[in-house]
């Protein structure tokens, strides 16, 4: 006798799978997939695997949970959080502290540091905080796309397309500045105008070694991006990291290594396939500026947007085929949940901090959604 899904839903584990480890799970079954129908060859793997992506992501994750045990991040979350005075201030607030942590720290990690402070404002606020929480995964998946840092498949795109780091921000700056006057717009729409009293919050000190070394890494990883270090530089750096963290290192989160490590091998062994070839976006839209903005937006509601990245960057081998895609799959972070996995992390957050999960996706489908077709037509209009 089977299981309903509404008793199956609340399992740890399969919370787990669904909300933080959905990519992990769905990259570890392409990979095995590819490898068990012949696709790709043990011997091939190696080939297969861009080793300078992995040593970058390895590093970045070092970096980040040097930064969380330094309390760095949460100081700078804080020190916004105290300043506001009323709940589109608090919005406003947020949103741009999401965008900027983003930048550096990846969206997923930008909405773990930001989204339990939002919800501190529970306790003393009677106030639907879901369109706030709804607004910083935007800002997250959107803003934190003006670096190559600022999502997953950025920095795969930025190291395949050949962009310089100036080349890159320059791309994206108008792209972002659009954004940000949408979430500006949306926050005035979607959020009261009322007064709000200041949660408490834990009073910590930043531990300034272990941030010392957090931004080191950071300076050596874009360092490495520049091209002025070899990529093993950072990653000999990050064994000093880990030397400082110690037993902490058992924190970090390196599943985005292991999820790129499978998506080499299972994106290959989709290539290789009979029904990529048939149902590839590409051969609908075409490989065009403006068909690869189509194409990434639309694969990333059925796939996520980082392998939707993967699976259409081998389309194009020019400059503006691979900014037209940047466009494509950053647009493509909204609309569906799984468009983008920052958009179920934060949907657990929200859930865990004491939020009501219904009222969230009610309020997610309609502000993503419109966020995909405002963006989609930015992004045609820039291109």
């Amino acid at each position: 006798m089977t299981r309903s899904p509404r008793v199956l839903l609340p399992h740890h584990v399969v919370k787990s799978l669904l909300f933080e480890r959905l990519l992990l799970a769905g990259s570890g079954a392409l990979a095995f997939a590819a490898l068990a129908m012949g696709r790709v060859r043990p011997a091939e793997i190696p080939g297969v695997l861009d080793m300078r992506l992995l040593t970058l992501f390895f590093v970045l994750t070092i970096a980040i949970e040097l930064g969380k045990a330094s309390d760095l991040f949460d100081r700078l979350v804080v020190a916004v959080v105290r300043r506001v005075r009323s709940a589109r201030g608090l919005a406003l607030g947020m949103i741009l502290v999401t965008g900027v942590l983003a930048m550096i720290l990846t969206n997923d990690v930008a909405l773990f540091l930001v989204v339990p402070f939002t919800m501190l404002f529970r306790r003393v606020a009677h106030l639907e905080f879901a369109p706030i929480v709804v607004l910083e995964i935007a800002s997250a998946n959107l803003l934190g796309s003006l670096t190559p840092l600022g999502n997953p498949q950025n920095l795969y795109l930025y190291a395949r397309g050949g962009f310089t780091l100036s080349g890159f921000l320059a791309h994206q700056a108008p792209w972002v500045a659009a954004a940000a006057a949408l979430l500006a717009v949306s926050v005035f729409l979607l959020v009261p105008r009322r007064e709000l009293a200041h949660p408490e919050t834990a009073a910590f000190d930043v531990h300034p070694v272990l941030a010392t070394a957090c931004l080191v890494l950071l300076a050596a990883e874009v360092a490495s991006l520049l091209g002025y270090l070899h990529h093993w530089m950072p990653l000999a750096l990050s064994l000093a990291g880990i030397a400082l963290l110690g037993r902490r290192v058992r924190e970090a989160d390196f599943s985005l290594v292991v999820i790129f490590a499978f998506l080499f091998v299972g994106v290959a062994g989709i290539e290789r396939g009979p029904l990529y070839r048939e149902l590839s976006p590409e051969r609908i839209f075409g490989t065009h500026a403006r068909g690869l903005v189509l194409s990434g937006a639309l694969l990333s509601q059925f796939v996520s947007n980082l392998p939707a990245a993967m699976l259409l960057a081998p389309t194009t081998s020019t400059a503006s085929g691979f900014g037209a895609l940047l466009y494509g799959v950053n647009t493509g972070g909204c609309g569906t949940p799984i468009a983008s996995v920052a958009s179920l992390i934060g949907a657990q957050l929200y859930a865990r901090e004491g939020g009501d999960i219904r009222t969230f996706w009610r309020r997610f489908v309609p502000v993503s959604f419109s966020l995909l077709a405002a963006m989609t037509l930015v992004s045609l209009l820039l291109v």
